[in-house]
């Protein structure tokens, strides 16, 4: 995979990462939309699936969000 910047930090991470390993901000964006995940969305007007705008709700993944834990 490539390599990209980070959007918050500046720091080159690796394609494979989810999170960037200098400041841990999250690097896939979901469309509140369709739910497709992308990767470094932070620039895009619109997504790609669906055409959603994502200036008006963008939002950073958090895989501990998507299951709840049953204690």
């Amino acid at each position: 995979m490539n390599a990209y910047k980070c959007p918050k930090c500046g720091k080159v991470t690796g394609g494979n990462e989810k999170f960037c390993n200098e400041c841990g901000q999250p690097l896939n964006i979901i469309c509140p939309e369709c739910g497709e995940v992308w990767r470094f969305m932070f620039d895009y007007k619109f997504c790609p699936s669906c055409g959603h705008n994502m200036k008006k709700e963008s939002k950073p993944t958090n895989p501990s969000t998507h299951k709840p834990i049953n204690l």
